[in-house]
C-alpha cells in the first residue's frame, strides 16, 4: 500500500508542477518551491516513517497539511494533493482519527473553491474520493488483519503438528524401550535370582551358566541400545535373518524364563523391509515376554509364516490365559503397554494384531502384515 501512495503522490506532484506554466511568474516560483518542499518532506519522512515516534509522525502530517494549505492559496491545482493526503491520514493515524482528518480535509477542499464558485464536480470530486479512499483503506486493513490471522493459525498448526510428532516419537521410543531394554533387564534379573538359588544349593556350574547367560543378555541389551541410538534397527537383525533372530530371541527367553520356547518357519522365507522385520521381531519379543512374566506357561511356540501376500507371526502358549477385554480395558501403563505397542506397530505397517485367550486355556497372539504396502 505504501508504494501505491508514493506513486499517487509523485503523479499528483507532476500534475501540479505542469500547471505552473499558467501562473504568473511569482506565483509559479512560489508554487514550485512549495511543491518541492512538499515532496522533500513527504518522501524524506516516508523513508523513516516506521522508526519515527508517534509525536514525530503527527508533526510530519502537520507539516504536509500546512504546505498543502499554503500551496492551495497560491495555485488552485494544489487541491489535487488532497487525494494523496487522504491515504496518508488513514495510513498513519488510527481508523477513527484518520476518517475525521479525511472529512476535515474534504470540507477544506470544498470551502477553498467558494471564492471562484462552487460546481457539482468540485463538491463531488473530493467527497467521492474521500469515500473511495476510506473504503480501500478499510478493505486493505481488513485483508491485512485476515492475512495475519491466517499466518498465526498456520504457525499454531505447525506447532501442534510438531508437538504431536514429538508425542508420537516419545511413545515409539517408550515402546522400543519396553520391548528391548526392559525385557532384557527383566531377563537378567531372573537369571541372577536363579543363580543366587543355585549358589545357595551349591550348584556352582549351573550358577556360572546362568551368570554367563546374564552377561550375554547384558551384551545384547547394549547392542540394542546402540542400535536404537544409531537407527532404531534391532541388533538381532543387523547381521542375520528374521527367522534366525526369532530363534536367538527364543533361546534367550528359554534360558532365562524357564519356558520352552520354540520357533517354526513356514513358507518360503524372503527378505522383508527392515521396518517390517523389526516390527515383527519387537511384537514377538513383547508377546513372549508376556508369556514368561505372566502366563505361568511351560511351553510357547513362535511361528513365522510367509504367504504370497502377507507375513504372519503367531505366538501360542499353554499358560493360564487371561481375559482379553479386561486387560485391554485397563488404563495404559507399565502393566499393559506391551499390548498397545503391538497394535501400534502393526497398524503403522497396515497390519493387525489378533489376541485370543480365555482364563485357564492359554493364549494366542497373531500379527499379520501385508506385503504390498511399499514399506521402506
Amino acid at each position: 500500500m505504501r508504494n501505491g501512495i508514493h506513486i499517487l503522490t509523485a503523479t499528483l506532484l507532476v500534475v501540479a508542477i505542469f500547471t505552473t506554466v499558467r501562473l504568473p511568474l511569482w506565483q509559479g516560483v512560489l508554487n514550485l518551491l512549495l511543491l518541492v518542499a512538499f515532496a522533500v518532506v513527504y518522501f524524506g519522512g516516508s523513508a523513516s516513517l516506521e522508526a519515527l515516534p508517534k509525536v514525530a509522525r503527527y508533526g510530519w502530517l502537520g507539516i504536509l497539511t500546512v504546505l498543502w494549505l499554503a500551496d492551495m492559496a497560491v495555485a488552485p491545482a494544489a487541491i489535487y494533493l488532497v487525494f494523496s493526503l487522504f491515504f496518508v491520514y488513514l495510513y498513519v493515524l488510527d481508523l477513527v482519527p484518520g476518517i475525521v482528518s479525511v472529512v476535515v480535509a474534504t470540507v477544506v477542499s470544498v470551502v477553498v473553491q467558494i471564492p471562484g464558485g462552487l460546481t457539482f464536480g468540485g463538491i463531488m470530486g473530493p467527497a467521492v474520493s474521500a469515500l473511495v479512499t476510506i473504503a480501500i483503506t478499510y478493505a486493505f486493513k481488513a485483508l491485512s488483519r485476515m492475512n495475519q490471522e491466517l499466518v498465526e493459525t498456520r504457525e499454531q498448526l505447525v506447532e501442534s503438528e510438531r508437538e504431536a510428532g514429538m508425542t508420537a516419537e516419545r511413545q515409539r521410543i517408550a515402546h522400543e524401550i519396553h520391548d528391548t531394554l526392559a525385557q532384557g533387564l527383566s531377563s537378567i534379573q531372573m537369571l541372577l535370582h536363579a543363580a543366587d538359588r543355585d549358589l545357595a544349593g551349591e550348584d556352582i556350574p549351573k550358577a556360572q551358566e546362568r551368570i554367563e547367560l546374564a552377561r550375554r543378555t547384558a551384551a545384547d541389551n547394549l547392542h540394542e541400545a546402540r542400535a536404537m541410538i544409531a537407527a532404531l534397527q534391532p541388533a538381532a537383525l543387523s547381521e542375520t535373518s528374521l527367522g534366525a533372530a526369532m530363534g536367538r530371541m527364543a533361546e534367550n527367553f528359554s534360558a532365562t524364563g524357564g519356558v520352552d520356547v520354540s520357533v517354526d518357519v513356514e513358507g518360503d522365507a524372503q527378505q522383508l523391509p527392515m521396518k517390517v522385520e523389526a516390527a515383527l521381531l519387537r511384537i514377538a519379543q513383547g508377546a513372549v515376554g508376556n508369556v514368561v512374566k505372566h502366563a505361568h506357561a511351560s511351553k510357547a511356540r513362535v511361528t513365522v509364516t510367509y504367504a504370497p501376500d502377507e507375513v504372519r507371526v503367531d505366538v501360542v502358549d499353554n499358560g493360564q490365559g487371561f481375559d482379553v477385554a479386561a486387560v485391554e480395558g485397563r488404563p495404559a501403563g507399565l502393566g499393559h503397554i506391551g499390548l498397545a505397542a503391538m497394535r501400534r506397530r502393526a497398524e503403522e505397517l497396515g497390519g493387525e494384531v489378533a489376541i485370543e485367550s480365555t482364563p485357564g486355556a492359554g493364549a494366542a497372539v497373531s500379527v499379520s502384515v501385508p506385503l504390498n504396502n511399499d514399506v521402506d
